[in-house]
């Protein structure tokens, strides 16, 4: 009969907790990653100030994003096909300090990152108040680890450069009318995306919806004799159950208002392509499920749709 001294059974329960230890630490990169590069793929989330409850495992994380992420439509406003290009970069940073993983206090973690994004795809126009659109993107993201603290898994997953990818197919529909000059809107739209992790992690894939309604003012003023108009809007996003399980929430509601000056007329190249842009300014609110909430305030360039 097989004897096994205490020396033995020690060190396989040494080895069994290191290798828990390693599966928790890998649970929560993916946590923190999932949470930063959906954030910033997704409309609503992808410029601003977020915290999220720690559900334990530590302060609560506090989440910031800013880019330079711009569309650009082909055509003219009211043509049937407008086909659509995507792109631009942007600057991400994910931090948690007193991280406590079911084991003690761990130290402090932060994913500072820098990221590219491309896509594009279709609009298409069958009449004057309805838009729909297919496309695809790709964000990439490089991210500078920074962990302060002494375990060896979370130096593995922390303390070191690592690569993460967000890939994104969606369709939506947009409704739009005129009312006394107003255009009030509502618009839906569907991904189905696949985050890829480095450190050879499996991949998480699912499906988020993006529902949007708001209006715009006719112009509200001028400057430098250009049109300024308003837009008032509120938002939700809902996250499947795939997705929900790394980004730490399943809903986020939104509420924001913009101004938005006609710059085109100032762009006069390529035979005056950017005759229909707009330089705006956005103010949001977001709170959601978990204690999700922050804000945002940006300044983007995009091409008017109506």
């Amino acid at each position: 009969m097989k004897k096994f001294s205490l020396s033995s059974l020690v060190a396989a329960s040494v080895l069994l907790g290191s290798l828990c230890m390693a599966e928790t630490a890998a649970q929560h990169y993916r946590h923190l990653t999932g949470t930063q590069i959906f954030s910033a793929g997704n409309t609503y989330l992808e410029t601003g100030w977020y915290s999220l409850d720690s559900d334990g495992s530590g302060d609560d994380p506090d989440l910031s994003n800013a880019n330079f992420v711009g569309s650009y439509y082909f055509g003219e406003i009211g043509d049937t096909w407008r086909p659509f290009v995507l792109g631009g970069f942007g600057f991400s940073k994910i931090t948690q300090d007193h991280v406590d993983l079911g084991s003690g206090e761990l130290g402090d973690v932060k994913l500072d990152a820098t990221y590219a994004k491309l896509g594009g795809g279709i609009n298409v126009n069958p009449s004057p108040e309805i838009s729909l659109i297919l496309g695809a993107s790709g964000l990439w993201m490089r991210n500078d680890g920074d962990y302060s603290g002494t375990d060896a898994a979370m130096e593995h997953y922390f303390g070191h450069d690592s690569d993460t990818a967000l890939y994104d197919l969606f369709a939506g529909a947009l409704y739009h009318t005129q009312i006394n000059g107003y255009k009030p809107y509502a618009k839906a739209t569907l991904h189905y995306l696949s985050i890829d992790y480095d450190f050879d992690l499996a991949d998480n894939e699912g499906w988020s919806t993006d529902l949007g309604a708001g209006v715009y003012t006719p112009t509200l003023t001028s400057w430098m004799d250009l049109p300024v108009r308003a837009k008032f809007y509120l938002a939700a996003t809902f996250l499947d159950d795939e997705l929900s399980d790394v980004t730490g929430f399943d809903h986020a509601y939104h509420a924001g208002a913009s101004l938005l000056w006609k710059v085109g007329p100032l762009i006069p190249i390529f035979d005056n392509a950017f005759k229909d842009t707009e330089l705006t300014f956005n103010l949001q609110g977001t709170t959601g499920d978990n204690d999700l909430k922050g804000w945002k305030a940006s300044v983007s360039f995009s091409i008017a749709k109506f």
